[in-house]
């Protein structure tokens, strides 16, 4: 039997959970869109914050970002990289790119891993230099060919300096 206490516990539970996905999703299907070498162009989601980053792509079933939608995880500079994947539900395509947008490595098809519960083990990427690390489905077209020193184009404009210093000046 479950008690009312019990139903309003897991409301709030599920009231909370939504609050914190809202704030890593609020630029989620923006007018953010990137351009490969061949000219693909993708919609993207900016991962801002250390919240938002956190975050990623956790959670998401593959029905909530299509072939044509990207994750842009915005750093102020070059550092060193590492992602992991834990609660993702469809196979990705990490890009780890410079200051400039260029790619300096890649890692295909990183398997999914529903849940937060080791094992089987959670897929851990090496470690790059980067600034900017762009996710996309792995089956999307606009990752396919990609390789280590093709450039991606920023395609807005607002310059992704600016959003970098807006976002310095919000937290």
């Amino acid at each position: 039997m479950i008690t009312i206490y019990q139903k309003s516990s897991k409301l709030i539970k599920n009231l909370l959970l939504i609050a914190v996905m809202v704030p890593a999703f609020a630029l989620a299907k923006s007018d953010f869109t990137m351009q490969n070498p061949k000219g693909q162009k993708i919609t993207l989601r900016l991962a801002l914050t250390r919240d938002e980053h956190s975050k990623g792509l956790s959670g998401l079933k593959q029905k909530q970002f299509s072939n044509n939608d990207g994750m842009l995880f915005v750093n102020d500079g070059i550092g060193t990289r590492r992602f992991w994947m834990p609660d993702t539900y469809f196979n990705i395509n990490i890009i780890f790119l410079d200051q400039d947008f260029g790619i300096v490595d890649l890692e295909r098809n990183v398997p999914a891993h529903p849940g937060l519960i080791e094992p089987p083990v959670i897929y851990r990427t090496k470690s790059y230099q980067a600034q900017y690390i762009l996710e996309t489905n792995a089956k999307a077209p606009f990752s396919k060919d990609l390789k280590a020193g093709d450039k991606l184009k920023w395609m807005n404009k607002t310059p992704i300096s600016e959003i970098i210093l807006k976002t310095r000046q919000r937290l």
